[in-house]
This record gives structure tokens, C-alpha cells and sequence, in this order.
């Protein structure tokens, strides 16, 4: 009697196809963006994190509510649970939420970890360029600097930190803090910046995709 293997086969392509994607999007990650500062909790010996609550601390209710749900969009396109504070926890008018009412929230939707991320620094450079090659360009650039405009961009740079909390013990697991520039938008350079701590994490083990 024959065993048909199709089905076991056909898993183990599934499994490598999956790997590939995952592989291409880690690549992909770092392009603006690095992480400048780390600390792991090595002795953390729980399961990979697989639902978390997502936490943005700004003064800016529009900022907040952006990041979180950026935030949350690609830890389930990564293959993690993810809830945005936004969705469940309101926000009083002072943008201060209380531990309780956090962990009534944990509680709630089963969250395993609670991930919160805020601005260091951000600093935004209007960049003039005004390129040319030999004297006759460094003359005809200056002879043509009251007739046009030149070329002007913005080159933004923001700094954050990001902290990953095990609900079960309170304990900070991971520390991050990243650093992103470019003269995309700001919010490309958001997206750029949680996958890198998306690979991050990946990387210390501490999330694995469903």
C-alpha cells in the first residue's frame, strides 16, 4: 500500500513560502531606521508573546490613535494579536491612563503583553540643495540665485523608545530605542520604525508569527 505524502509536502511549502515572506519583510525593515539602544531580559524564559496591548504616550489624541493602530495593522500582518489602546481603553482629557484600568483592559481581551512606545526627540530640517559641478557651476548657481528657487525638501528624524512588559510577572522583557530619518512622510518613517522593533523582537525570540 502506497502512503501518500501530498499533504505533508504540502505543508512543508507552505512552511518554507511562509518563512521567505517573513525573511523579505525583516529585510526590508531596517532601510532609514536602527536600533540604537537595546536591553533584553535573557533570563525571560516565558512563551513567545502572541497578543499584546498596544500603547502610544503623546500629548496629541490624533498622534496617539495614528501610531497605535500603524502599530497594531503589522503586528497582525507579522501573525501577532494586537489591540490598540485607542479601541479600548478611553482616554481622559489629560491623556493619563490609570494601571487599573489598563489591566481591566489586559484582563479583558487576554493580552499577554503590554507594549508602550514614546517620543524622545524629533527634529524636522528644511534641506536647500542647490548642486553644481566646477567654477562655471559654482558661478551660474550664484548668478541664478535670485531667479529661482532651487530645490527645497524636508528631512525629518524622530527618536523613540519602546518598552515590552510580560503581563503575567510585570517585568520589562525588552527595551528599544530607535531611530528613524528620511524625507518620506512622517508616517513612513513611523512605519519604518515599528518594524524595526517588530524584527527586533523576532530576532530576541520573544514573538513568533501564529
Amino acid at each position: 500500500m502506497l502512503k501518500n505524502n501530498h499533504g505533508e509536502h504540502g505543508g512543508k511549502k507552505m512552511k518554507w513560502f511562509n518563512c521567505l515572506v517573513l525573511f523579505a519583510w525583516i529585510i526590508v525593515s531596517c532601510a532609514g531606521t536602527e536600533i540604537t539602544e537595546k536591553q533584553v531580559d535573557h533570563v525571560y524564559t516565558g512563551k513567545p508573546v502572541s497578543n499584546m496591548l498596544v500603547i502610544a504616550i503623546t500629548g496629541n489624541e490624533h498622534n496617539r490613535r495614528l501610531f497605535e493602530q500603524k502599530f497594531v495593522a503589522q503586528l497582525k500582518s507579522f501573525g501577532i494579536e494586537a489591540i490598540s489602546s485607542e479601541e479600548v481603553i478611553p482616554m481622559p482629557p489629560d491623556l493619563e491612563m490609570e494601571r487599573a484600568v489598563i489591566m481591566e483592559a489586559v484582563n479583558q481581551h487576554e493580552n499577554d503583553a503590554v507594549i508602550i512606545t514614546h517620543l524622545i526627540d524629533k527634529d524636522v530640517e528644511d534641506v536647500y540643495s542647490r548642486g553644481h559641478r566646477g567654477f562655471h557651476g559654482f558661478y551660474y548657481s550664484r548668478y541664478r540665485y535670485a531667479h529661482d528657487t532651487g530645490y527645497s525638501s524636508t528631512s525629518t528624524t524622530l527618536r523613540l523608545e519602546t518598552n515590552l512588559y510580560a503581563v503575567e510577572t510585570d517585568n520589562l522583557i525588552w527595551s528599544g530605542e530607535s531611530r528613524a530619518w528620511g524625507k518620506d512622510s512622517q508616517d513612513k518613517i513611523i512605519d519604518d520604525v515599528i518594524r524595526a522593533v517588530i524584527s527586533n523582537l523576532y530576532e530576541n525570540k520573544l514573538i513568533a508569527p501564529n
